[in-house]
This record gives structure tokens, C-alpha cells and sequence, in this order.
């Protein structure tokens, strides 16, 4: 039986993005309460990330349409190939099943070089950090 998805409510733009006096500067030492601040942000404003994210994301596809969809299609095909050879390729397969973040850095730096060598790297990559960059600026005080 699958489980039943909801999606999290739209909460109010004033509570999502606060002025730094409303929360205490997290603690830095303790990982662990650290990660589940983050994770608990981010369930508790999935909406508005994924709002934001996809604002963000339409308005550099708008500026620069064409460095948007270069750097979408070279990202896609790093992506397919990596994934190609991984299933392929006993070599890369090991090495992805026990580097599996190494293996993702690694196909980000392969998707940078290739669009750079295209010349639409900066719009891509904008387009999908910045709304990274706006979270954990805007949440780095709850």
C-alpha cells in the first residue's frame, strides 16, 4: 500500500525570511542538534524553498535563456553518462558504491569543466546555488 504524500503548507513570508533578531545564533559545536536544526527547517519550509527555488530559478532561465538550457542539457548528459557507466563499468560501479559523494563531486566538476569550455557555467550554476545560498543565509540564525 503506498503511503499517502502531503504537501507542507505555505508558510507566512515573515516567518520564513526573519530579521536576525528573532532567533539565537545557532551552536556551532554540536553537530548533531546542527544537522537536525537544518533538517528540521527544511522540512517544516519545504514550500516556500521549492517557491523560492523555482522564482529564482524562472528568472535566470529568463535573463539568459539559452546559457540555461546549455547548462541544463550538458548537466543532464553528465548526469546519463555517469549513471551509464556506473552500471557498466565494474570499476566506476565500485568505486560509486563505496565513494558515493566522491562520485558526485566528480560529476560535478566533470558538468563544471564541460560548461565552461561552452561558456554558460556562471548562469547555470547561479541559477540552481542561489536559491541554495538564499536558504542557508536566510536560516543560518533559526
Amino acid at each position: 500500500m503506498a503511503a499517502k504524500m502531503e504537501l507542507a503548507p505555505f508558510r507566512p513570508w515573515n516567518d520564513f525570511f526573519p530579521g536576525a533578531d528573532r532567533f539565537s545564533k545557532p551552536e556551532f559545536g554540536d553537530l548533531t542538534k546542527w544537522n537536525n536544526r537544518v533538517i528540521s527547517n527544511l522540512m517544516y519550509y519545504q514550500t516556500n524553498y521549492f517557491v523560492v527555488a523555482l522564482v529564482v530559478f524562472l528568472i535566470v532561465g529568463f535573463l539568459n535563456p539559452f546559457g540555461m538550457f546549455l547548462g541544463g542539457a550538458v548537466v543532464s548528459l553528465v548526469f546519463a553518462g555517469s549513471v551509464w557507466a556506473g552500471e557498466n563499468k565494474a570499476t566506476i560501479k565500485n568505486f560509486k558504491r563505496k565513494n558515493p559523494t566522491l562520485f558526485v563531486i566528480g560529476v560535478m566538476v566533470t558538468s563544471y569543466f564541460v560548461l565552461s569550455l561552452c561558456g554558460g557555467v556562471m548562469v547555470f550554476i547561479f541559477g540552481i546555488t542561489f536559491p541554495l545560498l538564499c536558504e542557508s543565509h536566510c536560516h543560518m540564525i533559526i
